[in-house]
């Protein structure tokens, strides 16, 4: 009896407490024998939890999002000294380092939302200023980009293919289109002063124009790696679905925004309203608005030769016969511009992108251009010059005309070295 109780009050015997798997009691096996008082004070009674018993703590509260103080959109932090979501944050950031200038086309009092934040650009930076970014902020942040941007790129490197890819295209283009300090600029007084409807004189200039620069856009296809390997259906199709497209971007790089002028071809140079009157009619401040926004990407001849032929390139244009083989064609011109920007200008890793999209806004104005042409042959007095004709022909719209059948192919220049216009469908 007297040795159980001994044995049961040995401390060495009931627990350990360097015990390092936690904080509760180890249980010791009590010598047979023993009983009574003893063995039951040993024991853990039912219900009985050795070690921690504290209560388990609360679960923590739910996060709370703050809201973008600009559209109310979710908030990732505090940018330019506001809460701010990332779409209100590089806007800002992009209007103040491009100093770019908007323009409102209501009243300068848009509701801006995280739906209506797109609409007007004028009363978004307005609204960003009015809750308290801040412009310095901006600049102070600037170069600290510009000091973190790594010197190496070895994983921007343009392979020997793609830079003899990049080297073909630009050279395709830039010997299909002079650059703008290339040309000898003039102009005309016609129809300066107002918007008219149509200026036949300006018309008739600039379908003069239009017709070389389309001769010109098949040139620079034709030079393209792949191009002429493709079926003659398919280089039809996408010339005549891309060939607008190629022509407003090349319109469009050569706007001067100083005097609000575009150049074309042959170094005449026409201010909005003279462009209106030429034939452009309601699409003329659309074109314009485009040309603005291509300033702050600062495309350079190799840059806008490789945009133009992923326009052209296209494997989601409708009735083609080998659409998988135009996307192969498509994705090193793709890897070609993406390399390309990225080395050119390291610390802008959205110009990328920003350039893609631009394809997207090309899209949209070709389609109104489309069916400005419609109207426009009810303005003019004789018929569309056929090569414009031709490339403009896209039957979801020009069905609706009542043309008999496509116009006959054009002859070429007599006086140019030029090639004649695309091949037509037999």
């Amino acid at each position: 009896m007297f040795g159980c109780v001994e044995a049961a009050a040995a401390p060495r015997r009931l627990h350990d407490v360097t015990n390092r798997g936690g904080c509760a009691l180890r249980r010791v096996p009590v010598p047979a024998g023993c009983g009574g008082p003893a063995r039951r004070a040993l024991e853990p009674s039912p219900g009985r939890v050795l070690g921690d018993t504290a209560p388990p703590s609360p679960p923590p509260p739910p996060r709370v999002h703050k809201p973008c103080f600009v559209c109310s959109d979710r908030s990732s932090g505090y940018h330019y000294g506001v809460s701010s979501c990332e779409g209100c944050k590089g806007f800002f950031r992009r209007s103040i380092q491009k100093n770019m200038v908007y323009t409102c086309h209501r009243e300068r009092n848009c509701q801006i939302d995280k739906v209506t934040r797109n609409r007007c650009q004028f009363c978004r930076l307005q609204k960003c200023f009015q809750v308290g970014m801040s412009k310095e902020a901006v600049r102070n942040d600037r170069n600290k980009r510009k000091k973190e941007v790594k010197q190496d790129l070895g994983g921007d490197e343009l392979s020997p293919e793609l830079a003899e890819l990049v080297r073909r295209v630009s050279r395709a283009h830039q010997e299909t289109f002079p650059s703008l300090g290339q040309l000898g600029k003039y102009t005309t007084n016609s129809s300066a002063d107002h918007r008219v409807q149509l200026d036949l004189g300006l018309w008739d200039k600039f379908s003069e124009l239009a017709t070389k620069c389309i001769i010109k856009i098949v040139e620079f296809a034709k030079r393209l790696p792949g191009f002429t390997g493709l079926s003659m259906a398919d280089q039809i199709t996408l010339l005549k679905a891309a060939c607008l497209d190629i022509l407003m971007l090349r319109i469009c790089t050569r706007y001067t925004p100083e005097q609000d002028t575009m150049t074309f071809s042959d170094g005449l140079t026409l201010t909005r309203t003279q462009m209106h009157n030429a034939g452009f009619g309601p699409l003329t401040d659309l074109v314009f608005a485009f040309a603005g926004q291509l300033l702050p990407l600062q495309l350079d001849d190799t840059e806008t030769g490789l945009l133009s032929a992923i326009c052209l390139i296209c494997g989601d244009r409708m009735e083609l016969e080998q659409p998988r083989l135009v996307e192969r064609l498509q994705e090193p011109l793709l890897e070609a511009l993406r390399v390309y920007a990225r080395r050119r200008c390291p610390w802008q890793p959205q110009r990328f992108p920003q350039m893609l999209l631009k394809i997207t806004d090309l899209r949209g104005i070709s389609t109104k251009g489309a069916e400005r042409a419609i109207t426009l042959r009810t303005e003019i007095p004789g018929p569309m010059p056929p090569l414009i004709r031709e490339m403009l022909e896209n039957p979801e719209i020009f069905n609706e005309v009542g043309e008999d059948g496509p116009p006959p192919p054009p002859d070429p220049p007599a006086a140019q070295d030029s090639p004649p216009g695309p091949p037509t469908s037999p």
